[in-house]
């Protein structure tokens, strides 16, 4: 299986599964305040299992810090943070070398480098849409608002976003699109929005942002690809051109 790392031992690290632990009888022999303590423990450290698969590294070191403020020597919680830990450097490693290695051969093609950043409130979502990229050679990141979206684009530097239109609370997927594209640097990054409904005044702001494409929910992962594949190749295609 493709797991789209682009690189090395880290690309296991996307499908790594952890044991779960919280057993009932990984409480026996404990006070009540020890076994509330381990209880915690154990509901932080599913999340940040979560986190991984939803590639919101961030929030899982973040989630990490409070495992450890509780249980300081949690063996499990170190595996993860070893893990987060060398997925962001190769990340990091990956943005600092002018967003991923590029090949002698330059070809308008999608890359196994490119990076893909999902920003959804849906955690399901966010789980799946990621997976889905990385089984068709994508690297996948997440993040579930406007502002972790923020952050992690800045850090990561990803090839595309796709981000959903309206949040809950706070600020918009527009608003994320305008910021990306008035301060983030770079302009040429493909902006794909995922909507449960486009009505007529969300098409045309779409059209009149110059959004790349609009996804209906929910989400058909054939679709998603197509139009990332699609994307991409138009971007280099465009690049080629002005070379």
């Amino acid at each position: 299986m493709n797991t789209g790392s682009g690189g090395g031992g880290c690309c296991a690290l996307y499908f790594r599964r952890f044991p779960v632990t919280g057993e009932d009888d990984a409480y026996e022999g404990l006070t009540p305040s020890e076994a509330f303590r381990r209880a915690k423990v154990d509901h932080f450290l599913q999340h940040v299992r979560e986190y991984v698969d939803m590639g919101r590294y961030i929030a899982g070191l973040r989630t990490l810090d409070t495992v450890f403020g509780l249980d300081g020597g949690n063996e499990e919680g170190k595996l993860l943070k070893g893990t987060i830990d060398e997925l962001i450097d190769h990340l990091m490693k990956r943005a600092s070398n002018g967003k991923g290695e590029k090949p002698a051969d330059v070809h308008p093609r999608p890359r196994r480098s490119d990076l893909v950043m999902i920003v959804d409130q849906d955690e399901r979502l966010l789980i799946s849409l990621t997976g889905t990229l990385r089984r068709y050679g994508f690297m996948a990141i997440g993040a579930s608002s406007y502002e972790e979206a923020l952050e992690t684009y800045s850090m990561f530097r990803p090839e595309v976003v796709i981000s959903e239109v309206n949040f809950e609370t706070g600020p918009k997927g527009f608003d994320l699109y305008l910021w990306l594209k008035t301060n983030a640097g770079n302009q040429e990054v493909p902006f794909l929005f995922l909507a449960t409904r486009i009505d007529r005044e969300t098409l045309i702001a779409g059209k009149r942002f110059g959004v790349d494409d609009l996804i209906m929910k929910p989400v058909d992962d054939d679709v998603v690809i197509a139009s990332v594949i699609n994307c991409l190749t138009r971007k280099r295609s465009i690049q080629l051109a002005h070379k």
